[in-house]
């Protein structure tokens, strides 16, 4: 794998992950602001992580206070199929290469 095809399974990585937070917390009931007090992060911070710029703020020590805070398994957030994404990681691949 070479650095490009990294970078794009980082991306995708990172947005299941961000998924995860959001499926997590509204199986508990939380709005955004809840999440944020109990992981003691800014409530902009929950909500950009949300959003499209997230994968852009999301940290490892982020994840775990998150995880902490939902009382979730971190291994559950973290749960990432790297041969399901493997044909929108070639067809992002040829995309760069063909611009």
């Amino acid at each position: 794998m070479n650095k490009e095809e990294k970078k794009e399974y980082e991306k995708f990585f990172k947005k299941i992950i961000i998924e995860h937070i959001r499926e997590a917390r509204l199986e508990k009931g939380w709005t955004q602001a809840q999440i944020a007090e109990a992981a003691c992060v800014s409530h902009e911070f929950i909500r950009d992580l949300e959003s499209e710029k997230g994968e852009d703020y999301i940290s490892t020590f982020s994840i775990w206070l998150i995880a902490k805070a939902l009382d979730a398994d971190l291994n559950e957030l973290l749960d990432f199929d790297m041969e399901a994404f493997r044909p929108l990681i070639e067809k992002a691949m040829q995309k760069k290469h063909s611009s």
